[in-house]
């Protein structure tokens, strides 16, 4: 989701890259627990003796899909995930996350915020000024995020057998997760499990930046524009990462304990990094 990031302008990331900072000291490493409705109503229920076999299977053999809710109801998170063990993402998944990452509305909309800050303030002057500068820009944006998930979330993950997921620790000491999150951007996943240079995520960037040399203005093109802009965009995706770490604790702390379980996985028997 927030990992990926858009060169010309990142107000609103660093906005929140502020704010988690104010967070990050009084987040809780232990999360309280209290009975469940389910778990009450078993209390209050007595049990029955003999369950009939034809429920028993279908409770237990069925995994559910993890759900994946909106943090404060506006930032994407299925790129997300709390899962410990996961299953691999086929190559049909990851061309659905995506799909998914090109066609969510806030993606959308933050790229075209982003283009009228860009034209606010004069940057890729080349595109000029009215209707169509604004509009050269919309499209510079989408184009590179467009390109930027395909390549980096589909194509090269697929061709490298990596998982372009990102997989929280969710708990544990906060160095060891902030250290988790910092190191995203280079290590990531395998398919099969483990770590392993982040090749997908880096040559996805590369890939994106060099096609945009067919629309970026001329003295943005050329290697070292392309090289310039990766590097620039892979510091700046530790915002996203660190967001998406510690994004569901800056939330419970905001909104309360009610929130505590809506970023609990839940796929049943089965366990993005």
């Amino acid at each position: 989701m927030l990992a990926r990031c858009n060169f010309t302008t990142m107000p609103v990331k660093f906005a929140l890259a502020l704010l988690l900072s104010l967070f990050l000291v009084s987040v809780c490493d232990g999360q309280e627990s209290s009975p469940s409705e389910l778990e009450m109503t078993q209390i209050a229920t007595p049990p029955q003796t003999e369950p009939t076999a034809q429920q028993t299977p279908c409770a237990t053999n069925q995994p559910q899909e993890e759900k994946h809710p909106r943090l404060f109801g506006i930032f994407p998170t299925y790129d997300i995930s709390n899962v410990k063990t996961p299953p691999p993402l086929s190559t049909r998944g990851k061309f659905r996350l995506f799909a998914k990452g090109a066609t969510d509305p806030y993606n959308l909309v933050y790229t075209a915020a982003s283009a009228g800050l860009s034209q606010a303030s004069n940057d890729l002057a080349e595109y000029g000024q009215g209707a169509a500068g604004y509009g050269k820009r919309l499209g510079a944006g989408l184009a590179y995020q467009t390109s930027d998930g395909f390549f980096g979330t589909f194509l090269l993950p697929s061709v490298f057998h990596q998982d372009p997921r990102y997989f929280r620790k969710g708990e544990g000491p906060f160095k060891n997760r902030l250290a988790h999150a910092l190191i995203r951007p280079v290590i990531t996943r395998k398919d099969s499990g483990g770590s392993v240079f982040n090749w997908s995520g880096i040559l996805g960037r590369v890939a994106a930046n060099g096609l945009s040399n067919a629309y970026f203005p001329e003295n943005k093109t050329g290697v070292g524009g392309v090289f310039s802009r990766t590097a620039i965009q892979a510091a700046l995706s530790v915002t996203g990462t660190l967001f998406n770490e510690f994004g569901p604790d800056v939330e419970k702390r905001i909104l309360g304990k009610k929130q505590r379980s809506s970023h609990s996985p839940s796929f049943a028997g089965s366990g993005t990094n």
